[in-house]
């Protein structure tokens, strides 16, 4: 987020990671990107999610599974992987992973993972030659065609998941997504997962369940919310015959980050439900809002604690959408949408002295 470390937030993420781990004794933990902000963490950032895997490996001892995302440096998190293998954890960054099924054992016998990470649609272009694949949504059809094929060709049933770093037609974005490269139609259709008992996503921020195929959604927000959305960790058993129960299993966060939009007379009756003393608060005021003076301004922060900033998109929209306008005029107009009144002619002379200075 713009401006805001979550570091703490993360750190707090991973500490309840490791306490559901200790108390529910999964036979397998998936970690689908976006592990990192961008493609060069911090060092710190880096250290966090070494700590949190050695705790999950030593400590928890179950097997993890970690797939990158678009965001995430598919080289740097490739480095070593064939020594953590050998402490259980696999790390899956290339087309040809994805195309070789993990095989893990539970007190039902075996289970075929196939994990797609974030793969370029050049990279699966360059593969499967006799196919077109513009886009990432194109890439993921040609992936999931070539894996439920495979099963398909299979003599002896065999339960199998995918775990996808992969936009799902249906899947509902939240605003917080980068676009995938290519066209916007790059989603899967959920046919294309025909034959698979599970599937495990990554990339939409938001939880949802979409038949078979469930996005766990990030730990916590990204962008200040009006509405929270349900965040967690998913949790899914698979009994003998290959049918999935998934649930959300809720994570508490550190801090919310609210958006209140409203008219200033609402917005100075306060928060509808109380703030915690660590929420983030950004206010947008309503185009029919007074001009905010000083005071009003420390009213509003006794009110909201920790407000990160107040807005008023409808006059910034207003201000930018005239930038050839000379600066006096601009403010004129500014002036008369947040104040609701004109200039006088005494602050005009004033202002037209002072914006004349500035330009020479």
């Amino acid at each position: 987020m713009l401006g805001i470390s979550l570091l703490e937030d993360q750190a707090a993420f991973c500490e309840q990671l490791i306490e559901l781990t200790h108390d529910f004794h999964p036979d397998l933990v998936i970690i689908l990107g976006d592990l990192f902000e961008r493609s060069t963490p911090s060092e710190e950032a880096l250290h966090l999610l070494d700590h949190a895997l050695q705790r999950l490996l030593l400590e928890c001892k179950v097997r993890v599974i970690l797939a990158p995302g678009q965001q995430d440096g598919v080289n740097r998190l490739n480095f070593g992987s064939w020594l953590f293998e050998r402490r259980q954890l696999q790390l899956v960054t290339n087309l040809e992973q994805a195309l070789s099924p993990i095989m893990v054992e539970d007190a039902d016998g075996s289970v075929h993972i196939n994990v797609v990470p974030f793969l370029k649609a050049a990279e699966v272009d360059r593969h499967f030659r006799t196919q077109n694949v513009p886009t990432h949504g194109h890439a993921g059809n040609v992936i999931m065609e070539h894996l439920t094929r495979f099963r398909r060709l299979r003599r002896r049933a065999v339960r199998g998941v995918v775990a996808g770093y992969l936009w799902v037609e249906g899947g509902e974005r939240c605003g917080e997504e980068r676009p995938f490269e290519g066209a916007e139609d790059s989603s899967v259709p959920p046919s294309a997962f025909e034959g698979i008992n599970y599937g495990a996503l990554g990339y939409l921020h938001k939880y949802q369940q979409l038949g078979n195929l469930c996005y766990s959604g990030s730990p916590f927000a990204f962008h200040f919310e009006q509405t929270p959305l349900a965040r967690g960790v998913v949790k899914m058993e698979m009994d003998a015959q290959g049918n999935c129960q998934s649930e959300l299993v809720p994570f508490q966060p550190k801090r919310h980050f609210y958006r209140f939009s409203d008219s200033l007379e609402r917005l100075l009756l306060g928060p509808t439900f109380p703030l915690n003393s660590e929420d983030l608060v950004v206010l947008e005021l309503s185009q029919d809002s007074d001009l905010l003076s000083a005071d009003l301004i420390h009213r509003l922060r006794s009110l909201y604690p920790n407000v990160w900033r107040i807005e008023r998109p409808e006059v910034a929209r207003s201000f930018q959408a005239r930038p050839s306008q000379d600066p006096l005029t601009a403010f004129e107009q500014f002036y008369q949408q947040a104040a609701n009144e004109t200039l006088d002619e005494e602050a005009r002379l004033v202002l037209r002295e002072l914006f004349s200075e500035v330009e020479a």
